[in-house]
């Protein structure tokens, strides 16, 4: 029986383990789509994993005897399933580049910690001088380290999904090559010293605990890289997107100027016409056209000039889509707020408002409230609006829209960052039809 147990532990399992564990890991990290004949694909894939790493184990076991040779055979092997794991992840899914490399890294980093893990207590036994199955090299053994390495890589998967919300499919495909290249070339330089140096047990007991730290630190940088970099492609894209609403804004404020010009000249030519007709009919057709000059030429002042341009145009939107828009605000309580953030914050507040009550069928029921007020130190801002339909908040407190493409929740989520960034917080709340935006702020002097 032992001799059996040898026989299978050399001659198969001990030259393609790490070839089915990083197998296991392209099939758990890999989330793009599977392409046409996808099994055929993974089963060619596994095999020739298989077949690479049992031809370099053997190479290394049978024909080499020098243990600094077989260091550099070890290494190889590791950079060999490294490099197989990329191409069996392209040829089996539709990945992106930068996604590529990245699972790859995460790969080679589980990898080396379901290892590590076995190998730190199979040698903490012999340091003990303890004998257990699992430390020797038998089916029994051969089974323990399996359920050890299948139990490190789907807690480490877990993990992953539950820290990063994607992988980094935006990262500059450069600094992911020269990164895989760094971290690559560390694990092999570990994988040569951990064959070379470590002769003693007690030696193989502190190497494998110190490798097992390094490939947990180096998991919680690569968890770091991914959140990094979702991290800036939302503030990039949050930028374009304030950057875009800005530039409208700047061009709807000389509209307005132009049409309130126009409409002031349109009043003065109103008064003389109606002076000299003298008919019912026409003053009746003169009073209705004033009447909608009056709204459109309606400038809300408040007391801070860029709070003006914003309402002054929503308010000629609320008009023309038959909403009705009241307000009570003192613009100069928030003088502290950059040009920016004003726009975005009356901005973005105000186009959620019109887009949730343009969907109401009644324009009697078309309704917009715009507040500020003061609660000690803290500004807050209040806008209220009907809504038609059930109105859902997601995990993240944000109501579920159908609006589609990169501006998705980023108009609320830049309303939310300017209120962290001045000290306070944006609240939402829905309550007898009417959907409540409050933005509470510390406000500071800006100078």
């Amino acid at each position: 029986m032992i001799t059996t147990d040898m026989l299978w532990i050399w001659a198969v399992d001990h030259r393609i383990s790490a070839a089915i564990v990083f197998f296991a890991l392209a099939l758990l990290l890999n989330t793009g789509a599977r392409r046409r004949f996808f099994p055929l694909r993974a089963a060619a894939a596994l095999a020739v994993m298989c077949g690479a790493s049992w031809a370099l184990r053997s190479l290394s076991d049978v024909w080499i005897t020098d243990i600094r040779l077989q260091g550099l055979c070890y290494s190889a092997q590791l950079l060999t399933l490294y490099l197989l794991f990329l191409l069996s992840s392209f040829c089996c899914y539709r990945v992106k580049q930068a996604e590529l490399f990245y699972n790859g890294l995460l790969a080679l980093t589980i990898f080396k910690i379901a290892w590590n893990t076995f190998k730190t207590g199979s040698s903490m036994l012999l340091v003990n001088r303890m004998d257990a199955p699992w430390s020797q090299y038998s089916i029994a053994g051969s089974l323990v380290s399996y359920l050890v390495y299948f139990i490190m890589c789907v807690v480490c998967c877990i993990v992953y999904r539950k820290i990063v919300k994607e992988p980094p499919y935006h990262a500059p495909v450069r600094e992911m090559v020269v990164l895989s290249v760094v971290f690559v070339l560390l694990q092999m330089v570990l994988e040569y010293c951990g064959h070379v140096f470590t002769a003693e047990s007690d030696a193989l007991f502190l190497y494998y605990l110190c490798a097992l730290l390094y490939t947990v630190l180096n998991y919680a940088a690569l968890l770091m890289l991914a959140e990094l970099d979702s991290f800036r492609h939302e503030n990039r894209t949050m930028h374009d997107f304030i950057s875009n609403k800005m530039r409208y804004y700047e061009m709807s404020h000389e509209g307005i100027v132009t049409l309130q010009t126009k409409c002031h000249d349109l009043k003065h030519q109103i008064h003389a016409i109606r002076s000299e007709a003298g008919k019912a009919k026409f003053d009746e057709y003169l009073n209705e056209l004033e009447d909608s000059i009056n709204e459109y030429s309606t400038v809300i002042e408040c007391g801070n000039q860029t709070v003006d341009i914003v309402l002054t145009e929503k308010n000629i939107l609320c008009y023309a889509a038959h909403v009705k828009f009241s307000y009570m605000i003192d613009g100069t309580l928030f003088n502290f707020l950059t040009e920016r953030e004003i726009y975005s914050l009356f901005g973005n507040a105000l186009d959620n408002a019109l887009e949730a009550v343009s969907k109401i069928e009644n324009p009697e029921e078309r309704m917009i409230t715009l507040k500020s007020n003061t609660r000690g130190a803290l500004v807050v801002l209040q806008v209220e609006n009907t809504y038609a339909g059930d109105m859902l908040l997601t995990d993240d407190a944000l109501p579920h829209t159908t609006k589609s493409g990169s501006g998705h929740g980023f108009g609320l989520r830049s309303i939310s960052r300017i209120a962290e960034k001045h000290g306070g917080m944006m609240s939402l709340r829905t309550e007898g039809g009417v959907f409540k935006l409050s933005v509470v702020m510390r406000g500071e002097t800006r100078e």
